[in-house]
């Protein structure tokens, strides 16, 4: 519910704090006094487009501020999903200021203009003449059907499936599509692959491949230079000779120098690893061969790859493998996808006729639905003043089902009884249109748990019983809701809980009242009676509200 709506600095008003209660309350006062001033603040602050003549002149910024109390709304997922902080009190807040500059918050987090209106939506409804506008949508008119026969559980269950068939229809589709593709470059993709196939690659080979190749191209190099190393190590004369002489030469002495003694040492670990080496040159020149035929071999596998990745537009086996592997499952895709294609249709096949049942099931209810709704619409209209009414909901099936079923639902009204019901949006008037809205929000509230309710002069074009009945009703729907009503009808204002009175200051500033009781009196008597008040309308105030609210 709303509990507190604060104003600075728009249009006349200066500063304005107002405090709301639950049940029903009204707002009253002389015409052009504001009190379609505070409307547009509030529809400012739930995140109607700003214009910045709404910024009261001589002011820099403009603010609005509205907390709502959203313990009983369900909304902690919406705060969770648009990263916002959650609390059982939820204040939303609009600045405006000169230099055009509009930031919106809840609960002290800037956000979008969307995102305050999603949240808005499921807070407050401002019903207002242009509202009534939403009673000629058939999507409205099926809404009320389906909101008073509870329907809500049965059409989530139905929008599931139908996502869900929707989805399978639109792969169906893209599989089709892409299995006609397919089959036209069947042909080049097979070549493609049994190409790469054939050729047998192995992962890294072409590296290994350049390694052997620049070995065999300088065998003889290598073969020459290994052997001419090892004959200088091991030839007469040689180093290993040599290293052999100086060893014995020191060895001599040996006992008479410990210097002596230690170069022995390392020159005989020289020798040994030397002769080691000569003995491992000896054998990889024994491995090296030019081999022409390997050779010839290398150089036509070098090409062949070369050439497979000039035409793939790669540098690697690597990368060539990957497109092979590619291939195939393109290939495979396309040999199973005839398969695919008629799992997923018999999938597609069991689903709709889930949805054709459950869509039935739905049509029926909104067929029983509209006999009671029409019955009762009849009933509240007629004691609103349009005893000759006649409300019809036509009902039509759909040759295939939609998001909301398979129905196209119009609302049917006539106000003459010597004429037949036609669509609303042709044949009634616009004080008609809106004592139907009332009647359907009336039958709404005690339907489902509704927003808090904003009047706007709902009550235009009644009077005598009508008005008694409409502030009748508006008090009944208080009870399952917060009602918020701008009237100008004593019947209306006389059932309120809570009274609020709108007046302009000599200093043109719109200011707001909370009433007394006694000041509901003389405000009721006023409107009973005009600016003189006499004892009759005093008493009549009286005697509307001493009547059983």
């Amino acid at each position: 519910m709303l509990n507190s709506l604060h104003i600075e600095n728009y249009v006349l008003i200066k500063k304005l704090d107002l405090n709301f209660e639950s049940g029903f309350s009204v707002i009253t006062g002389q015409t052009g006094a504001g009190k379609s001033i505070l409307l547009g603040a509030l529809n400012l602050v739930l995140g109607a487009r700003a214009d910045l003549k709404s910024i009261k002149e001589g002011s820099e910024k403009c603010i609005i501020e509205a907390t709502f109390n959203i313990s009983n709304y369900n909304l902690i997922d919406f705060f969770e999903e648009n990263d916002l902080d959650y609390s059982t009190e939820c204040i939303l807040r609009r600045e405006l200021s000169a230099s055009g500059k509009s930031r919106l918050f809840i609960n002290d987090t800037p956000v979008n203009a969307s995102i305050l209106r999603t949240l808005a939506d499921q807070l407050i409804d401002v019903h207002s003449q242009h509202e009534n506008l939403i009673l000629r949508d058939n999507n409205f008119q099926l809404g009320v059907l389906d909101t008073t026969a509870k329907n809500q559980d049965l059409l989530d269950i139905y929008k599931s499936l139908y996502k869900s068939h929707q989805q399978i229809s639109r792969n169906i589709e893209e599989l089709e599509s892409e299995l006609s593709k397919g089959k036209e470059e069947l042909d080049y993709l097979q070549f493609q692959y049994n190409q790469l196939e054939e050729s047998k690659l192995v992962d890294s080979e072409d590296h290994d491949i350049e390694t052997e190749l620049t070995i065999l191209e300088h065998a003889n190099d290598i073969k020459y230079a290994l052997l001419e190393s090892e004959n200088m190590l091991s030839a007469e004369q040689g180093v290993l000779e040599m290293l052999k002489t100086a060893e014995n030469s020191l060895s001599a002495v040996s006992k008479y120098s410990t210097y002596c003694e230690e170069i022995v040492n390392r020159i005989y670990s020289c020798h040994i690893e030397l002769k080691d080496i000569a003995s491992e040159l000896y054998n990889e020149s024994e491995k090296v061969d030019s081999n022409p035929e390997r050779l010839e071999y290398l150089r036509e596998r070098r090409d062949l790859i070369y050439s497979l990745c000039q035409k793939h537009r790669v540098n690697t086996v690597s990368e060539l493998i990957e497109i092979r592997n590619d291939l195939e499952k393109r290939i495979s895709l396309i040999d199973n996808s005839d398969e695919e294609i008629e799992r997923l249709k018999r999938e597609r096949d069991n689903l709709y006729k889930e949805l054709l049942a459950l869509a039935n099931e739905i049509s029926n209810r909104r067929q029983t639905q509209a006999l009671e709704v029409e019955k009762s619409l009849v009933e509240l209209l007629t004691a609103l003043g349009m005893p000759n009414c006649e409300v019809k909901f036509s009902i039509n099936p759909l040759a295939s089902p939609i998001s909301s079923g398979m129905d196209k639902v119009e609302l049917l009204f006539s106000s003459n009884k010597n004429k037949s019901p036609q669509p609303i949006d042709k044949t009634a008037s616009g004080g008609e249109i809106s004592r139907v809205m009332l009647c359907l929000k009336y039958l709404l509230a005690n339907s489902t748990s509704l927003p808090t309710l904003i009047f706007d002069e709902i009550d235009t074009g009644i009077s005598g019983e009508a008005a008694d009945l409409t502030a009748k009703m508006l008090k009944k729907m208080s009870t399952n809701v917060q009602i918020i009503s701008i009237s100008h009808l004593p019947q209306i204002a006389a059932k309120a809980t809570t009274h609020y009175f709108v007046e302009k200051s000599g200093e043109s500033e719109t200011t707001v009242t909370q009433l007394t009781a006694e000041e509901r009196v003389t405000a009721i008597a006023r409107m009973l009676s005009g600016s003189t008040l006499s004892d009759a309308a005093i008493k009549n105030a009286q005697a509307l509200l001493s009547e059983d609210n």
